[in-house]
């Protein structure tokens, strides 16, 4: 992760301008990154640039770095792999759109359609140069790194992202090339960019995905077993007739469970029977047990219906809720996909 100095937003105005920087990616994903600066008197943010795992790419405004001017740097994966998008973020508050976007003096996200992400500050070296990396520091092993995950995203048998082309990784590949009919194995940056492809067709629809049939804003929670232990989490809101997808890997089992609230009255989910930990605002909690000792209320969730062919749908309407206030709190903030 880039490391980040919290600082207000406002300093920006009193600096000169900067020039283009390189952004390198030594991650196993295809990132997306989006960069801000200051235009005149105001903060222009433009995304979204791709980097593939192993690549530099130059990007961003392309002004003499004389005045040592930062920039502001949000990135995020592909959404193409299984288990959600990964983020690289700091602490000032910026708009991004979900696709290829420019935008400048924007105070007021959600009223132009956009969404509000934490840059991270670029300065010094990094203003020049600036490396993303992952805990597993694959380093000039990310390009290898990054074949396998997207294998893995595909339906591949790839048990472990280490960045060494192995003869599980190098079946995979040859095994995807024939089943996708291409002539030949391609270089690794044709083949990364059809594997993308690929997973994205795949797991376009899998996961767990809410939708709000209320006529009202609605926030969700849930609660599902991590690594033997359970866990809740949220919220994200629901808008009117709006839908999240809210766990981004394919499912095999019902053992997800969802509680939810309609934010006008704090209205809660009806007909739950599972009991686990909420909060007030954006939270994880681990484990069910001993909620108020640590600080949490408590609901009662459902279950998700059957998945098919690794997705599933819970779609709210009106009925599905108490006509009393939960007694937890005012929500709420949203959350992200997994």
């Amino acid at each position: 992760m880039i490391r980040v100095i919290a600082i207000l937003a406002f300093w920006l105005l009193a600096l000169p301008a900067a020039r283009a920087a390189e952004i390198c990616n030594e991650t196993s994903y295809i990132v997306e990154a989006a960069l801000g600066w200051r235009s005149n008197d105001e903060i222009a943010v433009e995304g979204w640039t791709r980097v593939r795992p192993g690549e530099c790419v130059r990007a961003g405004p392309d002004i003499p770095a004389e005045s040592g001017e930062p920039l502001l740097l949000y990135a995020r994966s592909s959404a193409a792999y299984l288990g959600g998008v990964r983020e690289w973020r700091g602490d000032i508050p910026l708009c991004v759109g979900p696709s290829d976007f420019s935008a400048e003096g924007v105070t007021d996200c959600e009223a132009l359609g956009l969404e509000q992400r934490g840059f991270a500050i670029l300065r010094g070296e990094h203003r020049q140069r600036t490396v993303l990396v992952e805990p597993a520091g694959f380093g000039d092993r990310a390009e290898e790194a990054g074949v396998q995950r997207l294998l893995q995203a595909t339906g591949a048998d790839i048990r472990a992202i280490d960045g060494v082309a192995g003869r599980r990784t190098t079946a995979a590949i040859a095994a995807f090339v024939r089943n996708a009919g291409l002539p030949r194995v391609p270089e690794r940056p044709e083949l990364i960019d059809a594997l993308e492809a690929a997973a994205l067709r795949r797991n376009a629809t899998t996961g767990l995905t809410l939708c709000n049939e209320t006529g009202e804003a609605a926030a969700a929670v849930i609660a599902r077993q991590r690594n033997d232990a359970w866990e809740s989490r949220g919220w994200w809101r629901l808008e009117p007739g709006a839908c999240a997808r809210v766990v981004a890997e394919r499912l095999t089992t019902r053992a997800i469970h969802v509680y939810a609230e309609l934010t006008e009255g704090n209205r809660p989910l009806s007909g739950g029977v599972e009991v686990f930990c909420v909060a007030p605002s954006r939270f994880l909690s681990e484990g069910r047990d001993q909620c108020a000792e640590r600080g949490y209320a408590q609901a009662a969730f459902r279950q998700i219906p059957e998945p098919v062919e690794g997705s599933a749908t819970l779609t709210f309407g009106p009925e599905d809720f108490d006509a009393e206030p939960a007694p937890i709190p005012e929500l709420r903030d949203g959350g992200d996909e997994e």
